[in-house]
């Protein structure tokens, strides 16, 4: 299922209709990749969940993403992904250090 906003009020009954990823964890809508981790375990994809709107700061990028990604890549399920297109003023070796941060997070 892709969502651009919070769908938290419908978390119970995700498993019910038979869902089996989200796409995308939009982070500024009020949605929390650890939480939906913590809820679903490795029973729900979850991609995105990292905040665009951090790209242009790298320290609180790197601190959200220190937070959320151990704990996201418990037993797979998940997609690493800015919770919005990533945008054409990110240069490559920006999105490149993220992506090497991602690999050298070690999960919890």
């Amino acid at each position: 299922m892709h969502s651009c906003r919070d769908v938290n009020a419908y978390i119970p009954e995700l498993p019910d209709i038979g869902l089996d990823a989200l796409n995308l964890l939009e982070v500024q809508a009020g949605m929390d990749p650890v939480y939906f981790k913590r809820i679903f375990g490795d029973g729900l994809v979850v991609h995105g969940g990292i905040s665009a709107a951090l790209r242009d700061h790298p320290d609180q990028m790197r601190s959200e993403m220190e937070r959320a990604v151990p704990i996201m890549k418990q037993k797979g399920g998940y997609v690493l992904s800015l919770d919005d297109s990533v945008p054409s003023s990110v240069s490559l070796n920006d999105f490149q250090q993220v992506i090497t941060l991602a690999k050298e997070l070690e999960t919890c």
